[in-house]
């Protein structure tokens, strides 16, 4: 049976192998992203204010003593 020193070399070989530590990350930023998704919230929309457009008065419409179009009071059809 093996004793504590004599699993120190093969705990350091294991550990500092290329594929366990690529696999070791891969899993952390996978577990890292299933953790954003989890918490993710979105923000509420915030009605955007209206832009009001300031109009210039009209000009005053000109009134002359005689009315001018078809329905000048004549009711005939």
């Amino acid at each position: 049976m093996m004793n504590t020193n004599d699993f120190m070399p093969v705990i350091k070989a294991v550990l500092s192998d290329k594929r366990v530590i690529i696999t070791a990350v891969i899993v952390f930023l996978f577990m890292d992203l299933c953790a954003y998704i989890v918490r993710y919230r979105k923000k509420p929309k915030t009605p955007k204010a209206k832009k009001t457009v300031v109009q210039a008065a009209p000009a005053p419409a000109e009134s002359s003593g005689e009315e001018s179009g078809d329905d000048a009071g004549n009711d005939e059809e």
